[in-house]
Formats: C-alpha cells, sequence, structure tokens
C-alpha cells in the first residue's frame, strides 16, 4: 500500500534532477516544496574559512538554491566537506562537481558517494569526470561509471579482476552526472548518466549539448527527458567591474591552458581568444587575457544585467544552470553578493502558502558554524 500523502504524491518528478525525469523509489527530503522559480544550483571552491562556508551555504539555501556543487581541488576532500555540511542544511541537495575518476578507484568512490548518500537522507548527486585523461579517457569514463552504478546498487562488480560489492545498501542509490564539454561526452551522457554539467561555455551552448544528450539517450533506448543538463556559470556581481573582470580573466586563462576547455572554446568559436588567454596565462601576465572571452561566458557588473544574462542560460535548455561565484576583493562578501543578486528568491522570503518571514536574511541557527557541525536542538 502507497502510504505516501497528496503532497509527496504530487512531488514524484524531482526539480533538480530535472527533465521531468520519474523516481520510482518515492520522495527524498531534498526536494523543493511548492517552489516559486525554477531550480538554480550554486558551486563553491576553495578556499574560504570553514566559518565562512557554513555561513554562505545557509545563505544559498535560504535564498533558494536547490543544490550546492563542489569541484575536486587541491583544498577539503569534497565527499568529507558535503558530509559535514549535512546537518547544517535541510532540503539542499550536495554534489560533487566534479570529482576526477583518476582520484579515486570505483570502490573508493562508491564507498564515498553511499556514506554521504545516507547521512544525508539521500540528498547526493555524484559527479564524475574524466579529470582531461587523454585518449581514450570517455570509454574509461563509461566503464567507471559503470562500475560505481553497480556497486551503488548493491551489486557485485568486477574491479581490478576481483569481484567487489560494498557492505552498505542504500534505499535508492545516488544519481550520477558526468562532465561533458564535447559532443561526445554529452553523447555519453546521455547513454549513461542521471546528467550531464556544462562549464566554461556561452549559453548557446546549452542547445547544443541538450541535441546530443538526445542522440545519446535515444540511441540507448533512453528518453532524453530524463537527463539533467545542468551548466556552471561562472560570476562575480557588484559595483567593483574592473575587480571583477580581473578575477574572471585569471579563471579564464587557466581554464584555456588546459587542452580540454581550449578545444571547447575553439567549438563554440571563442578559439582565437582562447589560445591568446592561454599565452597571457603562460606569461603569467592575466591582464592580457582577452576581456571578448570573459564576457561571453561569465557574469559580471550590475545584478540587472547579470540576472539577464544568466536566464539565457536557462532559455537555451539548462534544466539546473549552477551560479559558480568567483571571488574578488573581500572573498566572503563578494561570493555572498553574486549569490544573493542572482538568488531565485530573496533571502527572508519563504516560498510556500502562508509561510512568514525567516531570519532576516540571516544564516539559520543550525549548530555553531566552526563547530562539527551539531544539529539544531528540537
Amino acid at each position: 500500500m502507497d502510504r505516501r500523502g497528496p503532497r509527496e504524491l504530487a512531488l514524484e518528478r524531482d526539480p533538480v534532477l530535472g527533465g521531468g525525469a520519474q523516481r520510482s523509489h518515492g520522495v527524498g527530503p531534498w526536494q523543493a516544496v511548492d517552489r516559486i522559480a525554477p531550480a538554480v544550483g550554486f558551486a563553491l571552491r576553495d578556499p574560504l574559512p570553514w566559518r565562512d562556508v557554513v555561513e554562505i551555504v545557509q545563505t544559498g539555501e535560504d535564498a533558494g538554491y536547490a543544490a550546492l556543487f563542489l569541484p575536486e581541488t587541491r583544498g577539503r576532500e569534497p565527499f568529507a566537506t558535503l558530509a559535514a555540511l549535512t546537518p547544517v542544511t535541510e532540503g539542499l541537495r550536495l554534489g560533487t562537481g566534479v570529482v576526477p575518476m583518476g582520484a579515486r578507484s570505483p570502490v573508493t568512490t562508491a564507498m564515498a558517494a553511499a556514506t554521504v548518500h545516507e547521512v544525508s537522507g539521500e540528498r547526493l548527486v555524484l559527479g564524475i569526470g574524466t579529470g582531461d585523461a587523454g585518449p581514450g579517457a570517455l570509454e574509461r569514463l563509461r566503464a567507471y561509471v559503470g562500475t560505481v552504478r553497480l556497486l551503488l546498487a548493491g551489486e557485485r562488480a568486477e574491479v581490478a579482476g576481483r569481484p567487489e560489492r560494498l557492505w552498505l545498501e542504500l534505499p535508492s542509490p545516488p544519481p550520477i552526472w558526468i562532465s561533458a564539454l564535447g559532443p561526445r561526452a554529452m553523447r555519453l551522457g546521455g547513454e549513461i548518466a542521471d546528467g550531464v554539467l556544462l562549464n566554461w561555455c556561452p549559453p548557446e551552448r546549452v542547445a547544443f549539448a541538450r541535441e546530443r544528450v538526445r542522440e545519446g539517450a535515444e540511441a540507448a533506448g533512453r528518453d532524453p527527458a530524463a537527463v539533467t543538463v545542468a551548466v556552471y556559470v561562472r560570476a562575480c556581481v557588484g559595483p567593483d567591474e574592473e575587480a571583477a573582470l580581473a578575477a574572471l580573466r585569471a579563471q579564464a586563462g587557466t581554464y584555456a591552458s588546459y587542452p580540454a576547455y581550449r578545444r571547447q572554446f575553439h567549438q563554440v568559436g571563442l578559439g582565437e581568444l582562447a589560445e591568446r588567454a592561454a599565452a597571457a596565462h603562460g606569461a603569467g601576465r592575466p591582464e592580457e587575457v582577452p576581456e571578448a572571452l570573459v564576457r561571453a561566458v561569465c557574469l559580471l557588473g550590475d545584478a540587472v544585467a547579470a540576472a539577464g544574462r544568466f536566464a539565457a542560460y536557462r532559455d537555451a535548455g539548462a534544466d539546473l544552470p549552477v551560479v559558480y561565484p568567483v571571488p574578488c576583493l573581500d572573498p566572503r562578501s563578494t561570493v555572498v553578493g553574486t549569490l544573493l543578486a542572482l538568488a531565485p528568491r530573496p533571502v527572508g522570503g519563504d516560498p510556500r502558502p502562508g509561510g512568514g518571514p525567516r531570519s532576516g536574511g540571516h544564516a539559520r541557527p543550525r549548530g555553531h558554524p566552526g563547530s562539527r557541525g551539531h544539529p539544531r536542538p528540537g
């Protein structure tokens, strides 16, 4: 007998997973209730003090963001960080965006993912990437994702010639997304993944990606609508546009120096600008990264202009645009300012009918931010 109430049955489609994908295992606690705005995510990258991370994440959740993504950097370990953020958040989806397959064995990734998914109340989105791993990387990613998916489903999988199985059994496994820069990766996402995560691209790339995802899904006999198309959008919104431009130039130059991103820039008609950006980065002159490249793929300037540009990603077909704040000057204030400028709703407003004010724009007291993440009393 199905004991779910009308409210739960109405949420059978997860707005964060996108595309109207049916979820056969019921409704998890991460799902948005009576959401007014379409789902929007945000990302955070080191370095920020832990207290600031907690307050920023809580502010993002209060502002209506549906999901948080952490990339793999040489800073905090993403799975451990997401686990630590579990008791200081409520319904926020918690995602890796992304972890490279070369950093962990499939067993280690599955164990870490299963742990976070369990302790968070099934809120994990597991994002995996190739790590710019060279020839044959996509086929290795196909095999890696397949192995991780088997392990998370409680099944046996062969790893390095040995049968492996997780001891931890999950009621339902987390969705698996893959990073997708080129058309082959996008098609692969349609074949094997629950979502694809785009990065460093203009809005028109989203429509291109949707078509490639559709091709891959249909070739595999899958419903293309079951695959979320998400996109990272770098942003630094505020009054000091020159400082924002400098910060975004530095990041654009760094990414243009990576072959996989440079290839994507060529595919979207930004190749000449990307070559100049890579050269500027290599020479240690980030101020020479072309401004035109930054403005083509990033958001900066005043909030109204940035919000309009951000909406273009949704209009192009993104199920989940993800604000990726790039800090400048005072890192904490610029990250918070960018998130609030592009937020789905004003902080302090409860989206539910009859909902009262929240906390006047302040992070909710889910335990002391500098503590070990103790949950709220009661």
